[in-house]
């Protein structure tokens, strides 16, 4: 029997990634908070994980596999040490379960983040109390 074959090696798995798993990317924990857009509508959420392509998300109203969605995510990094970014990723819901939806990009690319978006994407406790900093 060749190597590649071997129960040994055909059932390791590799660090990141969960037996079975289909993903060819690695995805990071990170709970950042997005803003999706469906054909008619569009809703607030936070990531749960996220890689180069795709991102897992909480949803506060239905969605289903095969939708286009595209999604704004708060990025916790700044631009030359003072702008606010965003990541905006356009791609297909894959699949749904308990409040949370997968998806996989097919675009993405990295915007200035808007003050709104910045205010809006806080927890509802703490909108009235931010700074309306531009």
């Amino acid at each position: 029997m060749p190597a590649s074959q071997s129960p040994a090696l055909r059932d390791r798995v590799t660090p990141g990634k969960r037996k079975g798993e289909r993903r060819q990317n690695v995805r990071f924990p990170i709970n950042l908070p997005v803003r999706y857009n469906l054909s008619k509508s569009h809703g607030w959420g936070r990531t749960v994980n996220i890689g180069s392509g795709g991102a897992l998300f909480t949803v506060d109203q239905p969605v289903r596999p095969g939708q286009q969605v595209e999604l704004c995510i708060g990025w916790p990094v700044l631009l030359h040490e003072k702008v606010h970014l965003n990541l905006v990723a356009s791609g297909v819901i894959e699949r749904v379960d308990e409040g949370r939806a997968a998806v996989s990009f097919e675009r993405c690319a990295f915007r200035t983040a808007s003050s709104a978006f910045r205010r809006q994407a806080l927890p509802p406790e703490l909108r009235g109390s931010a700074p309306a900093h531009g």
